[in-house]
């Protein structure tokens, strides 16, 4: 190990940061005054400068559209080739837009009648256990792709959004197909019938249909005979994206 960067403040408790950095490739370990990490991928930078963009990267799917750990900030660069190891600091204007936090629901269940206080403390020890693990799979539903994938970062952004118009619907869409040349094999992959985007077209498309909703101004003849409403335009591309971001997250390179 040559390189480690400090994660100089974070909301998560240590067990949750860790988790979460495992699953992008990245160790914690103790740096000079807070925890900081490592992977393969920074060892092979030449200079902490460099170390410090890739960080950035890090902190950027954190604090970003996934919602992960605002509070997220980086430390020093620590170069371990120098004994004792020397640190490396960066000056930055202070980050805006970091007022954002996630808030996720909890499901309260009442534990089975009759238990001992260590069959209690048990079934306590195993909640908590199945709790985290749920919330850790929320987080990192999110964070690895936001991380692995620029496209998948955008689209995360724009689906937080309180409405989604017509237009921001098929943008995120678009975001997800990359390019209309990839159109047939994108549908192939994600089972998207021509029947069925034809009417999500209809839907998103067209004034007639969707009203001030769509994203274009001129009327025209719809092209299917029952184009989608608006939810089930916004439940299609829904659906379309989990499926794409769980594709992004199995493609990752361990």
């Amino acid at each position: 190990m040559k390189w480690a960067v400090e994660i100089q403040n974070t909301a998560l408790d240590r067990r949750n940061l860790i988790d979460l950095l495992d699953g992008l490739g990245f160790a914690v370990i103790d740096g000079a005054q807070f925890p900081a990490f490592t992977s393969p991928t920074i060892d092979t930078c030449d200079t902490a400068a460099e170390v410090f963009e890739q960080a950035k990267q890090l902190r950027a799917a954190f604090t970003g559209p996934a919602h992960i750990d605002p509070a997220f900030r980086l430390g020093s660069v620590i170069d371990f080739s120098f004994d004792p190891p020397r640190q490396h600091g960066f000056l930055e204007a202070e980050l805006a837009g970091m007022g954002i936090s996630a808030v996720s629901a909890t499901l309260t269940i009442a534990p089975p009648k009759g238990l001992s206080p260590s069959e209690m403390a048990r079934w306590e020890a195993d909640q908590a256990e199945l709790e985290y693990q749920v919330k850790l799979e929320r987080q990192r539903s999110k964070l690895e792709p936001a991380f692995l994938n620029s496209r998948a970062s955008k689209v995360l952004e724009l689906q937080s959004a309180a409405k989604l118009s017509g237009e921001t619907l098929y943008k995120v869409y678009e975001l997800a197909e990359g390019h209309p040349t990839n159109r047939d094999a994108f549908h192939a992959q994600f089972g998207v019938r021509s029947d069925q985007f034809r009417r999500f077209q209809d839907a998103v498309h067209n004034p007639k249909v969707s009203g001030d909703w769509a994203r274009h101004a001129y009327e025209d003849k719809p092209r299917t005979t029952n184009p989608m409403s608006k939810t089930e335009a916004e439940e299609f591309v829904r659906q379309l994206i989990d499926e794409w971001l769980k594709q992004i997250r199995a493609s990752k390179t361990p």
